[in-house]
């Protein structure tokens, strides 16, 4: 079984298991806070889409979780947004301060709830915040009736244990996904989809163009070391483009597309290979697919 195969059954487990435990881990010693710099372990891939703002508690590692504990307000910041909808999830639950497992989690920006998200236990919600595209947004994770004291000299209302982009797609994005496409996996604050071969997308456009298109993907295992170039076919099977990302996977490609939905494929060549017990065909995977 592959590492993200194997960290997604733990995740799955944990749930089950933890059924929203608040044990109170121990005060870590003070070190930076803030916004992430870097490619370091956290809550959070700092070095995509999303990062931490103001009024997180340090990053934790306790009973073979980590985390981030949180008074309240905590913010969330999208840094790029390219559509006009940002979707994120939260892996979270709630702290001894609140007294109780469930309660509701209020998204807000500038004073105003943007969304109402029910929490109970230890689960994953998913928060879909409005945004401008190539305007940074920041937004804040607020609970009400909160505060308790405990042996704990912070405030513990609720602890997040990952933040990451819903999907590799956007809602409202124009970009749907089609067959072939592995289950979205979340690991190490990373998003991403595992394809075989010939993962299908579509464009919908309001008329014909050249449509820019964004890609963040890199080679699996099932490459066998060969490098990663993905041929974009439309629905005649004819290549339209050629995506050659970079070391860390970035590439924008242009996209032939009329009046409506506009199909196509990502395909590779020289890949297949088996690796390990896992038994999918682990080529590459994509980690969003937005407008350029």
């Amino acid at each position: 079984m592959s590492l993200f195969r194997a960290c997604i059954l733990l995740s799955i487990a944990t749930l089950a298991a933890c059924g929203g435990s608040n044990t109170t881990a121990p005060v870590p010693p003070a070190s930076k806070s803030g916004p992430l710099t870097g490619k370091v372990a956290d809550i959070v891939d700092d070095t995509n889409d999303l990062g931490l703002g103001k009024n997180w508690y340090l990053y934790e590692t306790f009973g073979g979780q980590t985390f981030r504990w949180v008074d309240n307000n905590a913010e969330i910041v999208v840094k790029n947004p390219r559509t006009n909808l940002k979707a994120v999830a939260l892996e979270l639950e709630a702290g001894p301060s609140l007294g109780e497992k469930k309660f509701t989690l209020q998204i807000v920006e500038n004073g105003k709830t943007v969304a109402s998200l029910p929490v109970n236990g230890h689960q994953w919600v998913l928060a879909q915040v409005p945004v401008h595209p190539g305007k940074p947004a920041t937004f804040a994770l607020h609970v009400n009736g909160s505060g308790k004291h405990t042996s704990d000299p912070r405030i513990l209302n609720f602890r997040v244990f990952t933040m990451a982009d819903a999907d590799i797609v956007d809602p409202g994005s124009g970009i749907t996904l089609g067959s072939n496409w592995d289950i979205v996996e979340r690991y190490a604050g990373q998003t991403f989809r595992w394809v075989d071969n010939d993962a299908a997308f579509t464009v919908t456009s309001n008329g014909s163009k050249t449509q820019k298109i964004h890609v963040v993907t890199l080679p699996g295992p099932g490459m066998s070391g060969h490098q990663l170039a993905i041929a974009v076919r439309n629905a005649s099977g004819a290549t339209v483009a050629t995506i050659n990302p970079d070391k860390k996977g970035n590439a924008t490609f242009s996209l032939p597309v009329k009046s409506g939905a506009n199909a196509f494929t990502l395909h590779v060549s020289g890949g297949g290979h088996k690796t390990g017990s896992d038994p999918r065909i682990l080529d590459f995977r994509v980690f969003s697919l937005t407008p350029g």
